[in-house]
């Protein structure tokens, strides 16, 4: 109240003083400019420089707020399409979760191009897309992942390569892989990618020439497909036996008796016809430990039909009543010839547990014995069991 007072006061005053000025004095204003002239008093010419300045400083501030206006029409406008994309990208997120992907990739789609992060939300997107088998839209999603992010190709082919694995794209994906092994020879993801992909392939030669490229210090499943690799790569050498012997010499002891490494050696013993050591190897790991793959490998041996009954009967009595044992007996049975013996073995092991195998050789049993009919249904019934 004080200052308003004092205000007021100040206001009388000055306004005092400029109505004593004006009364003393007029003053005398002349504006000349080529043939025109303006006169004035110079109270009025102030008068009207003022309000000229006034209406001057006033269009500028109504321009400015509106200005003002627009931009934070704009804002507000940008952040309500970034609080919807938000939205989207979050229900897709939730919707992924829920196993609900179609809706998961309509909605991170329809967010993506939208939100902060991209990269992520098509990232998503083609992550939803795959669990759909949708693989059109998978590529779709990825390749818009490019158009945004660019320097981010070989992140986004790497996540294309999980996706393939993942959908069982093994041979597409190991040479979108090799791409990337060329780009980033020692990249650890392209590498143990690359490498499990030869693995689903069987691709022993690749894996051979990939193995030196692997880290040390490799878990034991990886360090025993590398040494398979080597070991079936013999098969290419002129002595493959002895190739393989020597290969098999070199592996650590706890790879030497694994299941696969003597059934990969056994395979090519035989396949240079030496029969002798591939039943010496096959009977060796048996005494060390009952297995049924070997067992079965033993019983399809060529050769020595006797002396393997026999050890197959000697690990019946330790191993009574297990349809694996029973079945390589009935399976040697037959090439001794014993149907009689053949058949019981054959058909106690499938009623234990019914197995292909066990249908399949009663199948040739039956076939062997000139019941055609009862074969026929043998091998239906084997081909029932094998198709899951």
């Amino acid at each position: 109240m004080i200052r308003l007072l004092i205000l007021v006061v100040i206001a009388l005053a000055v306004g005092g003083a400029l109505a004593v000025l004006m009364l003393g004095d007029a003053g005398y204003v002349l504006i000349a400019y080529s043939d025109a002239t303006i006169e004035t008093s110079l109270w009025f010419a102030l008068a009207a420089w003022l309000l000229l300045w006034g209406a001057f400083s006033a269009v500028f501030f109504l321009m400015r707020r509106l200005l003002a206006g627009r931009l934070r029409l704009a804002d507000w406008m940008a952040a309500k399409r970034r609080r919807s994309a938000s939205h989207h990208a979050e229900q897709g997120a939730l919707f992924l979760g829920e196993g609900r992907s179609n809706e998961a990739v309509r909605a991170l789609l329809s967010a993506a191009a939208r939100v902060d992060a991209p990269l992520l939300t098509y990232f998503a997107a083609a992550q939803a897309a795959n669990d759909a088998s949708d693989t059109s839209t998978r590529e779709q999603a990825l390749e818009a992942a490019r158009e945004a992010v660019p320097n981010a190709a070989f992140v986004i082919d790497l996540e294309r390569t999980r996706l393939q694995q993942a959908n069982g794209e093994w041979r597409t994906s190991a040479a979108l892989l090799t791409a990337l092994h060329e780009q980033a020879p020692r990249h650890p993801l392209v590498l143990e990618r690359l490498f499990r992909a030869y693995k689903e392939l069987n691709d022993w030669d690749a894996i051979a020439e990939l193995a030196p490229q692997l880290p040390e210090g490799i878990d034991d499943d990886t360090e025993l497909v590398v040494w398979r690799s080597r070991l079936n790569k013999s098969k290419d050498s002129v002595d493959a036996a002895e190739h393989a012997r020597a290969t098999l010499q070199a592996m650590p002891k706890k790879l030497r008796t694994a299941e696969a490494t003597t059934l990969d050696y056994v395979d090519i013993l035989t396949a240079q016809g030496d029969m002798d050591e591939a039943e010496t190897v096959l009977r060796r790991a048996l005494k060390a430990e009952w297995r049924p793959a070997l067992l079965q490998r033993y019983a399809k041996l060529s050769g020595n039909a006797k002396r393997r009954s026999k050890l197959v009967t000697e690990g019946l009595a330790a191993h009574p009543d297990d349809p694996a044992t029973l079945l390589a007996l009935g399976t040697l049975a037959i090439e001794t010839g014993d149907i009689e013996a053949a058949r019981k073995h054959l058909q106690r092991s499938h009623e234990l547990k019914p197995t292909a195998a066990a249908l399949a050789e009663l199948g040739r049993l039956n076939a062997s014995a000139g019941d055609h009919a009862a074969a026929s249904d043998c091998y239906a019934a084997a081909l029932r069991y094998a198709e899951p």
